[in-house]
């Protein structure tokens, strides 16, 4: 009776959960003996045949499921292969889902009928549900048994690793948004081409584009995300610490909701709204109709090629900071599926820890535009020599000092979504005030959150 309610709960969750691109802190870490900086080839061999011994030597199968393709599809099968190639005792088979939402549902779904993969890429604001559902395994007596050293990767992307005091997750392909700069456009207008560092200096540069009929900047409204940023530089969060109310109806959220307001009347600033707001900021970037761009670091290579197809310089500079820089992050986590037999579970591990060393980091990096995750990647050789080759993948690792923590909350998809429909409802109505917007949509939010 136990295990058909839990398939039950995990069916009904499979139809609600839909993912940002992007997390929740947790204070604690799991202290570990910090004597590996990684698993050498070596060592995943041997732990690679003790995860076959007991089949009888044959080598164990499991797959990998991801999400997206591209140049991140490219990526993920080409370290499966690359993984397979290494040894001769796990055969990783991986298996392109769609989007981060496509790959969510379908585990869930997977996980009910007993056919999940045994490691798969996990949304990162997914991570809590995924662990309090039941479908991803605590890691913790994983990392203990090995020795593997948790300190060597990004303190702020371990937030999301983390769920009531326990490791589900390990970061993986990670993102957080960057402002990408026209630089030959600045320069043109007689402003600095670094960009703005603050909302002050932003004002200024939309209102002398403006001036001469260009845009400053252009950024989409299609989730969340930019809105969270701003929040935080003005000192709100969108949830409490606790995650049983919120902190965005204030002073601060009323300064980010009537700043952005203010940057629309400069007339040097387009907000575009809609599901293709995206790929239309993009173009409106491509086509130097504007000088800056908030995107995600993820398409730090397309936008590099864009200007160099275009003939324009492009670089890349912190969101504008207000009372301080923040930022929130996106991508996915890896996890390591709760119903896998013992050989599955050591197999998965296997891969987790092989494809989360420096080399294959450094790699996925460099070829995706996500930031490495662990410290000594980034303080390789091989990075140091490409942040100075291209010096716009630099600035994302520079602002990870300032990450946000992002909610672990079930409902925390259907709250970003009342979000970006508030922000949506109060840059397209000039009648509407920012106090209405916030008491209606926290109103909203306690609703969800009490369901």
């Amino acid at each position: 009776m136990k295990k058909t309610l839990a398939m039950m709960s995990v069916l009904l969750l499979a139809g609600t959960l839909l993912s940002g691109c992007g997390k929740k802190a947790v204070e604690e870490t799991t202290a570990v003996p910090a004597d590996t900086q990684g698993t050498t080839q070596a060592e995943t061999e041997t732990t690679a045949a003790a995860a076959a011994a007991d089949t009888g030597g044959e080598k164990v199968k499991i797959e990998f499921w991801y999400a997206w393709g591209d140049k991140i599809g490219e990526t993920n099968e080409e370290l499966a292969r690359r993984f397979n190639e290494s040894q001769d005792k796990i055969e990783v088979v991986a298996s392109y889902q769609g989007s981060y939402d496509d790959v969510q549902s379908k585990t869930q779904a997977a996980f009910a009928a007993g056919e999940a993969p045994a490691i798969t890429m996990n949304e990162t604001a997914s991570v809590g549900t995924f662990a309090r559902s039941g479908i991803s395994r605590d890691l913790t007596d994983l990392v203990a048994r090995d020795g593997y050293d948790l300190n060597n990767f990004n303190t702020g992307l371990m937030t999301n690793s983390y769920v009531d005091g326990k490791l589900y997750a390990l970061p993986y392909m990670r993102s957080t948004p960057l402002m990408f700069v026209n630089t030959d456009m600045l320069e043109a207008a007689g402003l600095d081409p670094k960009g703005p560092e603050n909302w002050d200096e932003l004002t200024h540069y939309a209102e002398v584009m403006a001036a001469q009929g260009k845009d400053a900047l252009c950024f989409p409204i299609v989730n969340e995300w930019y809105f969270e940023a701003f929040l935080g530089q003005a000192g709100g969060t969108i949830f409490n610490k606790e995650e049983n109310g919120f902190n965005f109806n204030n002073e601060a959220g009323e300064s980010v909701l009537n700043y952005w307001r203010d940057l629309q009347k400069t007339g040097g600033v387009n907000i575009l709204f809609g599901s293709d707001s995206s790929n239309m900021s993009k173009a409106e970037f491509a086509s130097q109709n504007c000088a800056m761009l908030f995107a995600s670091v993820a398409d730090i290579n397309y936008f590099l090629d864009v200007a160099k197809d275009n003939g324009f310089n492009c670089a890349t500079a912190f969101l504008p900071g207000n009372k301080t820089f923040a930022i929130p992050t996106g991508g996915a986590n890896l996890i390591i599926t709760s119903n896998k037999s013992e050989e599955e579970t050591n197999a998965a591990w296997e891969f987790m820890k092989w494809v989360l060393e420096d080399e294959q980091t450094i790699y996925a990096s460099q070829n995706t535009g996500y930031v490495p995750v662990t410290n000594s990647a980034v303080e390789s050789d091989a990075m140091k020599a490409f942040y100075a080759e291209k010096p716009q993948f630099k600035v994302a690792v520079d602002q990870l000092q300032y990450i946000l923590a992002r909610p672990i909350s079930k409902q925390g998809p259907e709250v970003h979504k009342a979000i970006k429909d508030m922000v949506t409802e109060f840059l397209m109505d000039e009648n509407v005030s920012a106090k209405e917007v916030l008491d209606k949509t926290e109103k909203q939010c306690l609703e969800i959150l009490n369901e």
